[in-house]
């Protein structure tokens, strides 16, 4: 195995990894509604994991565009990272349910 190709592999594996915990968080916070305005333990799991998922999309966003700047992976694998982010992004701002 070539240097480059074990560098693509190892960006690969942190990106699936970064994108699957990014995903799962954004889902959570999604899949949690409030029952009213008084439930604030649901807005504030809504909060926690929404940050979370953009925190580790943040995160994973810098290694996707390094491993396509250098070639190691395809350009398509930067789309499910910023897909992720803008989710994530949006379930904390736009999409935030109203009190």
């Amino acid at each position: 195995m070539t240097e480059s190709r074990a560098k693509g592999v190892a960006c690969a594996v942190l990106l699936v990894i970064g994108c699957l915990v990014a995903g799962a968080a954004t889902g959570i916070a999604y899949l949690s509604n409030p029952l009213g305005p008084w439930d604030h333990q649901a807005f504030d799991h809504i909060r926690l994991f929404g940050r979370i998922g953009l925190a580790v999309a943040l995160l994973t966003a810098p290694v996707a565009v390094l491993a396509v700047a250098c070639r190691w992976l395809r350009p398509w694998r930067i789309v499910p990272c910023a897909v992720i982010t803008m989710a994530a992004w949006g379930r904390l701002t736009v999409f935030f349910p109203a009190r």
